[in-house]
Parts: C-alpha cells; sequence; structure tokens
C-alpha cells in the first residue's frame, strides 16, 4: 500500500511537471518551475560567462595615462574585443532563457478574489517570470560589455517598455540605458534617461551606479565640477581595487583639469596608496608633479629626471618626459619644452598613442609658431597613432590637408631664397657657406651612424635577454615592479592565431601605415596619372593626351629596375665606356663635394629665371592657402604683395591683384581697419582693364552682387537648367550669356558654359562643342563637372561617336558610375567591347536566391547614428532567433543601411511589410527609398547602374509577384505573444478575467 502511494505520489509530480514546463500556463506551479529552472540552469551559465568576460576585459584593458581616462573600461576602443567569445555566450544563454522560460499568457484568477490596485497593477504585466527579468538585464549589459552600444540600447529601451511600473526593474535598465547612449555619444539621450529615473523610490543597491551612470554622461558633457560628487561616491564606494584605482586617477585627472591641485595631489596619492600595477602607480606619481606649485619647478623637473634614470622606468619614458615637456611649458620654456617632447619620441618603444599624444602636442606648438614643415611632420605621424575618436582628432586631419597644400610651397620659397641668396654672394662666401653646410651634414651622418650603432646594440641586449627568459623552467617565481612576489605559471610556447597576431587586424599598426604613405606620398588618390595636376586634361590644340611613358625626360624611373633594364641602363652609361661622364655624375651626387651643391644654385640668367618662376607660383598658391584654408588674412597679403611688387610680369598677375583685393576685405572687415583694398581694385582695373576680374570690379553693381549676388545666380542656373531639360536651346543660351556679363566668376559658371555646349552639339555644332569643353577643362580644372567634360573629350579621342540627341543630366538616383551617366548618355560607341547592357538583360528575375532589404537616401540628409540605432531596436523588439547584419555603404552620393541575410525574395517582402506596417517606423523612415534586391542584382547596380534603372526593373518584373501571406512568420518566431483583440479590448477597459493570485509562484524578489 505503501508503495503504491510512493508510486502514485511519483506519478503526481511528474505529471506537475511535465504541465509546468509549458509557458502557455501561467499558475503558481508554471511561474515556480520557469523562474527556478531560469535562475539555475540557463541564466547561471550566462552569468558566469558574463563575469569571466568581466575579468578578461579588467585583465586586458589598456589605458592611455596621458590622456583623461573612460570611467569604464570599455571606453577604450581597444578593449572592446576583449572577452567577445564570453559575452556571446552570455547573449546565447539570456537569449535561450527569454524564450524557453517566458510567461505572458495572464493566469486563471480564483473564485472570490479580490479586485484591488494592486491586483490591477498585477494584471496589467506583459510578463509573469519572476525572474526572467534578470536574463533582460543580463542580455543588455553582455551587449554593451561587447561594445554593440546600438544593440545593448534597444534591449534596455525594450525592458523599460515591459515592466513599465516595476520601479526597480525600469531604473537598473534605465541607468545603463544612460551609460549606452553615453557610449555613443547621445549626451542629450543620456541625460534623458538619468531624468527618467525615480530617485525617490531608488533602491539602495542602484545608488552606486546611477552616481556611476550620471559621473560618466557630465563628464562626457565636459561639465567636469558637477561631475566630481558622483565620481567621489563611486570612487568610494567601488568593490573592484584595479577599477578603484582608474576612477581616483580618473578623479586627479578632473581636479587637475578644474585646477585644483591639492585635490588632484590627494587622489593621485590614494591611487598609489592602492597598490596598483606598475604602470598606472607610475602614472600616478608623474601626475603629482605636474600639481606640484610651479615655484617648485626645480624639484619637479629634478624629480622627473630622476624617474627617467631609474631601470624599472625605460618602458615610460615617454609618459616621463611629456610630463617634463608640460612642466617647462607651464614656466613658458618653449624650446626646453620641444626638446622634451623629442625626447619623449625618441625614447618612446611602444610606438602607441602615447607617442601619438606628443606628436600631436609637438604638432599644435609648431602650429602655433608658424613653423608648418615641423607642424605638418608631427601631424601626419600623429594621425596614424591616435584613435579617431580622439577630441582634437577632427581638428589635427583637417590642418593636416591644409599643412599638404602649404608647405611645398612655403618649402620652395624658402629653398628657392636661399639659392638667389648664394648666388649674390661673391664667391669666396658662397664657397665658405656651403663648406659648412658639409660639415653639417658629415656630423649629422655620424650623429646618425652612432644612434644606428647604439639602436643595434639595444636590441643586441634584449634578444639575450629575451633568450635568457625562454630558457627558464616552465614554472617559475617572476617579480613584476612595484608589486610583490607572485607564483606564476611561464609558459613559453606562443600563442598562435590571436587576432591581434596579424598585421592587417591590428588597426593600430594599419593606421600607422597610412600615415608614413602619407608623409611620403601626400593623400592622393588611389588612381592612374596620378601626376598630373588633372588626370584627363587634352593637350591644347589636337586633343592628344601626353603618354608619360613614351618619354625619358619626363617619365620618371623606377627606383628598383629589374634586372634586364638595369643591366642594360649600366652598358649604356658605363664608366669605363664613357669615364668622363661617370665621374661626373659621380660628383654631382656626392653630398660632400661643393659641386652637388653649386649646381642647385642659379648662377645662370636661365636658372635665375627658372627659379623666378617656381618662386612666384609658390607665393601665389602659399597666399592662396593662407587666405581660404587658414584664414590668416596677413599672411596672404604679405605672400601677394610680395609677388605683384617682385614678379609684376607674373602670368596670373591679374588673378593676383584681385585676391589681394578680396584679402583687404577681409582684413577691413575683420580688424576694423582701414585697408588698401581700393588701391588695388585701382591697379587692377589699371593694368588689365579686359581682365575679367577687372570686368567684375568696375561693376558697379559689384556691392550689390558681392551680397545678392549667390541667390540670384542659383536662381538664374536652376532656371537654364528647367529650360535646358525641355529643350529649350535658345533660352539656355541667353542665360548663358548672361552669366558670362553679370557672373563671370560665379560658382556655377562651369555650368552654365557646359549646357551651354551641349545645345551646340544638340544643333551640330561639333567642333564649337569641343572647343567650349576644352575651354572648360582649362579653365576650371578642380570643379566637379571638369570629370564629366574631361571624359567625354577622352572619348572623342579614343574615336567615340557623339549622340546628339542626349540631354538627360538627372537627380543622384539617375547616376550611373560607370564612365558617369551623362559621358555614357553623349557618346555612343556600337563597337566598344564594354557597352552597358539594358536593365532587363543585366538584372536578374531570379527570386530564390541570398536578397538585401536596404534604406537609401541622400548623403548628409540623415542622421545615419539615429537610424542604425531605430532599426536595431525594431529589429530586436520584433525578432528574437533571426539576427541581422547592419552595415552602411555609400555609393554616388547615396546613402544606404543594408539589412540581411534574407534567403529569398519572400522573406524579404515579409520584412518589408512588417516593418512598413509599424506606423513608427514609417514615420520615423519617411522620405528614405525602399530596396528589395538580390545579392546578384546588386552588384550590377553598383557597376554600371543607377537606382532608377532598377526601380523600373523591380516595377516591371518583381510588383506583379503576388505578395506571400503572412499567416504564419517564416522569417522568424515574434518576440511577443501578441493579444488577441478580445484580450486588449479587456485590457483597454480594465477588465478582469478569470486569473490567479498574483503572490502565487512569486518565490524570486527584484
Amino acid at each position: 500500500m505503501k508503495r503504491k502511494a510512493i508510486l502514485l505520489t511519483g506519478i503526481l509530480v511528474t505529471l506537475m511537471l511535465v504541465a509546468g514546463c509549458s509557458t502557455r500556463k501561467n499558475t503558481a506551479g508554471t511561474r515556480f518551475y520557469h523562474a527556478l529552472t531560469t535562475r539555475y540552469n540557463v541564466y547561471f551559465n550566462g552569468n558566469e560567462a558574463y563575469k569571466a568576460g568581466l575579468q578578461a576585459q579588467q585583465q586586458g584593458n589598456k589605458d592611455n595615462y596621458m590622456e583623461m581616462l573612460p570611467l569604464y573600461p570599455i571606453g577604450n576602443k581597444e578593449t572592446t574585443g576583449i572577452g567577445t567569445s564570453d559575452y556571446e555566450r552570455a547573449i546565447e544563454k539570456a537569449q535561450k532563457a527569454i524564450r524557453q522560460h517566458s510567461i505572458k499568457r495572464r493566469p486563471i484568477r480564483k473564485p472570490g478574489r479580490a479586485y484591488t490596485d494592486e491586483y490591477k497593477k498585477w494584471l496589467a504585466r506583459r510578463e509573469f517570470n519572476p525572474f526572467i527579468h534578470r536574463a533582460w538585464l543580463l542580455l543588455g549589459k553582455a551587449q554593451y560589455q561587447k561594445g554593440d552600444f546600438p544593440e545593448a540600447a534597444s534591449t534596455f529601451s525594450y525592458i523599460v517598455r515591459l515592466y513599465d511600473g516595476q520601479t526597480n526593474i525600469t531604473s537598473e535598465a534605465l541607468i545603463w540605458l544612460s551609460r549606452c547612449y553615453s557610449a555613443l555619444g547621445w549626451q542629450y539621450d543620456a541625460e534623458d534617461a538619468l531624468n527618467r529615473v525615480n530617485n525617490d523610490s531608488l533602491p539602495l543597491s542602484l545608488a552606486v551606479p546611477y552616481a556611476s551612470a550620471t559621473g560618466n554622461y557630465l563628464l562626457g558633457s565636459q561639465r567636469y565640477k558637477e561631475a566630481i560628487p558622483h565620481l567621489e561616491k563611486t570612487a568610494k564606494n567601488e568593490k573592484n581595487k584595479q577599477q578603484k584605482a582608474r576612477c581616483y586617477y580618473l578623479l586627479g585627472q578632473t581636479y587637475q583639469l578644474l585646477q585644483q591641485p591639492e585635490q588632484a595631489y590627494q587622489s593621485y596619492s590614494k591611487v598609489i596608496r592602492l597598490n596598483p600595477p606598475y604602470e598606472l602607480a607610475l602614472s600616478a606619481r608623474i601626475r603629482q608633479t605636474e600639481v606640484m606649485p610651479t615655484a617648485n619647478s626645480r624639484k619637479i623637473t629634478g624629480k622627473l629626471l630622476r624617474l627617467s634614470k631609474d631601470e624599472k622606468n625605460e618602458e615610460y619614458l615617454d609618459q616621463i618626459y611629456y610630463a617634463l615637456g608640460n612642466v617647462y611649458l607651464a614656466g613658458k620654456d618653449t624650446a626646453q619644452a620641444l626638446s622634451a617632447y623629442h625626447k619623449g619620441i625618441e625614447k618612446n618603444t611602444r610606438n602607441g598613442v602615447e607617442k601619438g599624444i606628443l606628436q600631436l602636442t609637438l604638432g599644435n606648438l609648431y602650429w602655433q609658431q608658424a613653423r608648418y614643415a615641423e607642424a605638418q611632420k608631427a601631424y601626419a605621424e600623429a594621425i596614424g597613432l591616435i584613435d579617431k575618436t580622439h577630441r582634437e582628432y577632427a581638428d589635427i586631419t583637417t590642418r593636416s590637408e591644409i599643412l599638404d597644400e602649404l608647405v611645398p610651397h612655403t618649402n620652395t620659397i624658402q629653398l628657392q631664397d636661399s639659392l638667389q641668396h648664394l648666388a649674390g654672394m661673391p664667391e669666396a662666401e658662397r664657397m665658405a657657406v656651403i663648406e659648412n653646410i658639409i660639415a653639417q651634414v658629415i656630423a649629422r651622418e655620424e650623429a646618425e651612424r652612432k644612434a644606428a650603432e647604439e639602436a643595434e646594440r639595444e636590441t643586441n641586449r634584449l634578444q639575450m635577454r629575451e633568450e635568457a627568459e625562454s630558457q627558464l623552467p616552465a614554472t617559475s617565481i617572476i617579480s613584476k615592479p612595484g608589486q610583490g612576489n607572485t607564483t606564476t605559471p611561464q609558459t613559453t610556447q606562443p600563442a598562435i592565431g590571436g587576432k591581434q597576431d596579424w598585421y592587417f587586424y591590428n588597426p593600430q599598426l594599419v593606421e600607422q601605415g597610412k600615415a608614413e604613405f602619407q608623409r611620403l606620398w601626400g593623400r592622393r588618390k588611389l588612381e592612374d596619372n596620378w601626376r598630373r595636376k588633372n588626370k584627363t586634361v587634352v593637350a591644347l590644340d589636337d586633343f592628344e593626351e601626353i603618354d608619360y611613358s613614351e618619354s625619358e625626360d619626363i617619365a620618371p624611373k623606377d627606383s628598383i629596375p629589374n634586372s634586364q633594364e638595369n643591366e642594360a641602363t649600366e652598358s649604356s652609361v658605363s664608366p669605363e665606356k664613357d669615364p668622363k661622364k661617370g665621374t661626373t655624375d659621380s660628383i654631382a651626387n656626392d653630398t660632400h663635394r661643393p659641386e652637388y651643391y653649386l649646381a642647385q644654385i642659379p648662377l645662370t640668367e636661365e636658372a635665375m629665371q627658372a627659379s623666378n618662376a617656381l618662386l612666384s607660383e609658390a607665393l601665389y598658391g602659399a597666399g592662396m592657402v593662407f587666405k581660404d584654408r587658414m584664414h590668416d588674412f596677413r599672411r596672404a597679403e604679405t605672400m601677394f604683395e610680395r609677388l605683384i611688387r617682385q614678379f609684376p610680369d607674373f602670368a596670373q598677375a591679374d588673378e593676383a591683384y584681385y585676391q589681394l583685393f578680396l584679402t583687404e576685405l577681409a582684413i577691413e572687415y575683420y580688424e576694423k581697419k582701414g585697408s588698401s583694398a581700393e588701391k588695388y581694385k585701382a591697379e587692377l582695373i589699371a593694368r588689365f582693364p579686359e581682365s575679367r576680374y577687372a570686368k567684375t570690379l568696375a561693376d558697379p553693381d559689384f556691392a550689390e552682387n558681392a551680397v545678392h549676388g549667390k541667390q540670384r545666380e542659383d536662381s538664374l542656373y536652376v532656371r537654364a537648367y528647367e529650360h535646358f531639360q525641355m529643350g529649350d536651346t535658345a533660352t539656355v543660351r541667353a542665360a548663358e550669356h548672361l552669366s558670362s556679363e553679370i557672373y563671370p566668376l560665379g560658382q556655377h559658371r562651369p555650368k552654365f558654359m557646359f549646357l551651354e555646349a551641349v545645345t551646340r552639339l544638340q544643333g551640330g555644332e561639333t567642333e564649337r562643342f569641343l572647343a567650349t569643353l576644352k575651354e572648360l577643362v582649362q579653365q576650371y580644372p578642380q570643379n566637379e563637372i571638369t570629370d564629366l567634360a574631361a571624359h567625354i573629350l577622352k572619348g572623342v579621342q579614343e574615336g567615340r561617336l557623339l549622340a546628339r540627341d542626349s540631354h538627360t543630366f538627372g537627380s543622384i538616383w539617375q547616376r550611373r558610375s560607370a564612365e558617369l551617366a551623362e559621358a555614357g548618355n553623349l557618346l555612343g560607341d556600337s563597337s566598344s567591347s564594354t557597352a552597358i547592357l539594358p536593365p532587363d538583360s543585366a538584372f536578374s528575375t531570379e527570386r530564390n536566391v541570398p536578397f538585401l532589404f536596404i534604406l537609401a537616401y541622400e548623403e548628409g540628409k540623415v542622421n545615419e547614428n539615429m537610424l542604425l540605432f531605430e532599426v536595431a531596436r525594431y529589429n530586436f523588439s520584433t525578432f528574437l532567433v533571426k539576427n541581422f547584419d547592419l552595415a552602411f555603404a555609400h555609393e554616388r552620393g547615396i546613402g544606404m543601411l543594408q539589412i540581411r541575410p534574407f534567403n529569398n525574395y519572400d522573406e524579404t517582402q515579409q520584412y518589408f511589410r512588417r516593418l512598413y506596417a509599424n506606423p513608427e517606423m514609417a514615420a520615423r523612415l519617411s522620405g528614405m527609398r525602399a530596396i528589395l534586391i538580390s545579392e546578384a542584382n546588386y552588384a550590377q547596380l553598383i557597376k554600371q547602374y543607377s537606382f532608377d534603372d532598377y526601380d523600373a526593373f523591380y516595377r516591371t518584373h518583381f510588383s506583379s509577384i503576388p505578395e506571400p501571406e503572412l499567416k504564419g512568420y517564416t522569417l522568424d518566431e515574434p518576440l511577443l505573444n501578441l493579444p488577441t483583440e478580445e484580450e486588449e479590448r479587456q485590457r483597454e477597459e480594465n477588465l478582469p478575467t478569470e486569473e490567479d493570485d498574483p503572490e502565487n509562484g512569486v518565490i524570486f524578489g527584484d
């Protein structure tokens, strides 16, 4: 009997457990079962993976102590990839917990249950598993620590909506949401999230996380004084010792920034007392020297110099010399500061961001001192070493681009001035200068030789140390500087397959390579004929392009020719066959011989003329950069005045006068002083009365046009273009003539010329059409329409025929990438092997192939970060199992958010319908084009067709296809079990159904 009772009990328990496994029932038993299973099974494993990822991230984090630290290690870009596999496992487990144990169905109420306010709130919940919110939070935290900030923000936003009314949960989600927004740079949204946290009912356990998130937001908003109390609270209550030291270091930096040296010194002292890793402790000691009173500058520099001589600090000499330079700079000793910064660069061994900060500081100093050549080199190095998110990255990139334009001109000016000065010296003085230069060259080479030998000895010493360490036992007692002895297993087998091992997986090394390339070759594009100022400009008379490969006098030789070419060259100019020539060449290239320098000095009339030509061009070029790019009008004035004074016969003298006139106007406007504008205006009109610049200034309506001319020219061009599209030739030509008379220097002048030229082609005046295009290319080599004109001229050279009836120049949606769409319209070549097929022939109608869904828009008209966030949020809240890849692409002025993968057209169509069925998303995406396209068709589109081409093809071949039914979702299981119409009606009317007691099964607190 007893055995029978036990058996029946076991069967009953088994049946209850089986019944409890279903999330379609909501009873005390099911809630207990799923909460228990979530906590001690799936969630436990995911949380352990999350903690392992955090530990790996903290251990692998590398801070740059020369800059403000981020409050959280994830703020360092290089730290983002650490612990990824652990975080992915945590995400997988959290999703699994939600998918298998989420309970959304309402329970059945016991008869007689009172319908209280508390009970109503419980009924309004959308999730009834009392522990599943922990899985949701784990999901968002893992996404955040992985660096997927938009995904994490979407998760926390959804948690706030899902658990509306449950303050403990929503407060924690809002705190993390603020951290996500801060990481994305969305400070307004971060503040809004924090403001939504209810401080009155904030649990004690969230007080420190709230203070931390608030401090992080305030730091990101540069509200440092307000951040102080929140950082103090965060540092004081931080449990992790290493993170606690980081917090106090950041606090010290903040006090230092606010010029509160005593508090900064105390904060750095707290860092040292925590016995952190040696580099952090050393950096804190270095920072302490920076906040000591300047009256003790000798004591400070002495302390830093002692630190530099300590063998333990050999790896950190860059930081020490950086601090030393800052001390000198604070004392107004710029020369010593520059020397210290250079010493820091010289002693740098890591070639990382620390060196980049030193180069950046040097560049800024040189920029302030107008030492532009040195600034250019420093900025070029810095760009490859600092991160693109650095606060000064955009500024120094712009400065570097400006200096790339300016420095060749200033170098030419300096060189030609020096050479002409030497040419004017008596021979004896000239030879004395040359001998002095030779002595300097020999001394420099000797110093470089000694430095190379020292570097080689240092390399050998390091190699010997590594070999000695590699022979140690597998397990040894190793003591790091500044730390106690610890027994650490040492494995001599190198790690293989790490992501950072390969050069191209290390973004910092790639950026350094780019910077070195730019330093040597400038910022030119990868393109043919890069040496030419205008790659497609043709010769003036016969439209024949210069072939650099045919002229040995023009085409430069490869610096490393192949062996056959080398042998042929050596045999043709062998010193044995022509010993006199060989000896002469050797002397002329020897920097230790006076002949090398004499050959560069313009001692003949022809050489002086060539030098003057270089000098005048450089003066004009430098003046234009100073005026237009740097807005340094005083230096521009100096360049233009010297140009017209020293070279009155300069080929572009009229333009130089005009630019000088504009420069004087700018000086008058910005400095509120009188200028010589009228003087140079009168000289321009007197010397060059027929110049277009003189005619512009002589126009009595010049002042009026200067104020309103742009708007009027814009209106005139729009009118001309509209009539061009309608084929109204007479109006187009009249507008072009008006443009030449009133706006000869207008922004749209080359476009007027182009439209008028096309009307000539349509009228059969081919020669005039080509002549106008050639004039356009010569006068406006940098204008956007010039590429189009040059392609047409090049096509004519290659024998292609002109199509007279083509005059469609549409919007960016009509642009093609192959040879430019307009050039393709104007050039007809039936024999061309690369003729573009009609879209119907090029695009495929295949449906059962991988597809893309694209949201396309005109570049510059959409906030891409916000678009990415909204689409990621929508995907996350609509699909749980299906993961979509989101990526941006840009083509022909069109931005695209690409969403993939889709297995076929039907899946893409389903996604499209569901996306635009959401009123909120449809409103946010208004103005964008939704494009459903196979991957193969996308390749064709990018290769040679316009978006309108594909749109016409799609409407013909896909719009007529019946849309798939959505009775069952084939893309993915929806995240929410959508309520029925009756349930929605009851929720809106707040009507009860038969439901269970909320207390039953709630055994896990929030």
